[in-house]
């Protein structure tokens, strides 16, 4: 499909320039650009399932469900756009599109679309951040950068600053980034998303996310993720944020079902098993989640904060050994993530060996930096160092760390409850 312009019902798309029409850029996921592509190429013949299966998931066996979860991922924009009936499913065989199809080879002299970018860097950017960037500090601090730069020269779409408001979140979730610096961030680009784009379903889900567990407005950030969740039920990620918004409400039995909606959706989502796996240890379930995180794992074998789930069941459950072979696989994967290190210090100190936990401690505090401050808290509890514990949770509280809202809930931070507890629930006040 690379040079070729395709032209259908009033609408022009290209592998470089993606789905327009007079000029103006559609949003389409990459997953469904795919669909689309094929769709094209078929020239109104209906796609059989086995050839989408074979495009879209190469190698995998893949079910009716998510050929109709991307079906449905391609027919929302064309929706949105006044489209909302060209793509035509032939029951029990597949998919086509129903129009006249023109293609011309005319890529290189197009003009860009108004506000579009290259669609391809955009997937560079989102590999880079699945794939490296949440590894290093640095990394996420360049994946970001990167995007800013994109942004800056004008090849700008809601989509992208969305992706930056995420990128943001993460670094503030494991610890490299201050809860209020990564709020200004995701205040500033979901909202550039939102001012092109309204109601761009992953602008507001993070930007509500960010309000509800950073900024304590909780409220109002409960109310923009059920506007996510409403605007598009498929997008996973928005249960996933409104899970660990409900925390904060201490509504944790709703926080479980809500993310286990987000895996019906996106079973492979590693923030989401993470999330799963961590819920059930909070919940106190220890068995439940040392089984949630080894079928996490299993699905998802760089999940490195998964991988710390599992260490801390094992350690509370006094499997020092298995525990300290779990703290330090998850920490192959991450050597540098704060959180990761806390967890290794939380283990050997539970073990006895005081020495190299205080080691582990240093680490995750090196360089000016800090693992979120509940982990923090944990291992000099472990440690025996319920003064320094207690200020590590003041301090969570104090500078909203969005960890703040399981204090109540962590096992390991059973001697501090009724502290926590005269903290409050939230980060501050609605409003």
């Amino acid at each position: 499909m690379n040079g070729f312009v395709w032209r259908f019902a009033g609408l022009e798309y290209s592998s470089f320039r993606g789905l327009s029409k007079d000029g103006v850029q559609i949003p389409v996921g990459p997953q469904a650009r795919q669909l689309l592509e094929l769709l094209l190429e078929s020239k109104g013949a209906v796609v059989s399932k086995a050839e989408i299966g074979e495009r879209l998931w190469p190698g995998r066996p893949v079910s009716d469900d998510s050929i109709d979860r991307c079906a449905y991922l391609l027919r929302k924009p064309l929706r949105v756009a006044g489209y909302g009936d060209l793509i035509a499913t032939a029951y029990g065989r597949g998919l086509s599109l129903r129009a006249s199809i023109e293609t011309s080879d005319k890529e290189n002299g197009a003009q860009p679309t108004k506000g579009a970018m290259d669609l391809r860097v955009f997937d560079l950017w989102q590999t880079a951040y699945e794939l490296a960037g949440s590894l290093t500090r640095d990394g996420f601090a360049r994946a970001q950068e990167a995007i800013f730069a994109v942004g800056d020269h004008g090849d700008s779409s809601p989509a992208l600053w969305s992706l930056s408001a995420s990128i943001a979140a993460s670094r503030v979730t494991l610890g490299y980034l201050r809860p209020l610096d990564g709020a200004a961030i995701i205040e500033r680009d979901a909202g550039r998303a939102l001012a092109m784009a309204p109601d761009f379903v992953p602008a507001l889900s993070i930007l509500g996310w960010s309000r509800a567990t950073l900024r304590g407005r909780l409220d109002e950030g409960l109310a923009m993720l059920d506007r996510a969740v409403s605007g598009d039920p498929l997008y996973s990620k928005a249960r996933g944020h409104r899970s660990w918004a409900l925390v904060w409400r201490q509504r944790l039995d709703e926080a479980i079902e809500e993310i286990n909606a987000a895996l019906r959706i996106a079973p492979y989502d590693r923030a989401h098993l993470t999330m799963r796996a961590w819920l059930a240890f909070c919940a106190g379930d220890i068995d439940g989640g040392a089984r949630l995180a080894e079928e996490g794992a299993r699905l998802r074998p760089d999940a490195a904060v998964l991988r710390s789930v599992l260490a801390l069941t094992e350690s509370l459950s006094d499997h020092h050994a298995e525990a300290e072979a779990a703290a330090r696989r998850s920490l192959q994967q991450a050597p540098e993530n704060p959180i990761l290190q806390a967890v290794l210090a939380y283990v050997l100190a539970r073990a006895g060996r005081l020495d190299e936990a205080e080691a582990a401690l240093a680490s995750a505090c090196a360089d000016g930096g800090a693992p979120p401050y509940i982990f923090l808290s944990a291992a000099q509890l472990a440690l025996g160092r319920e003064e320094a514990a207690s200020a590590a949770l003041r301090r969570a509280r104090a500078e909203g760390c969005p960890w703040f809202a399981f204090a109540a809930y962590e096992p390991r931070l059973e001697p501090l409850r009724a502290e926590i507890a005269q903290m409050g629930p939230e980060v501050g006040a609605d409003g």
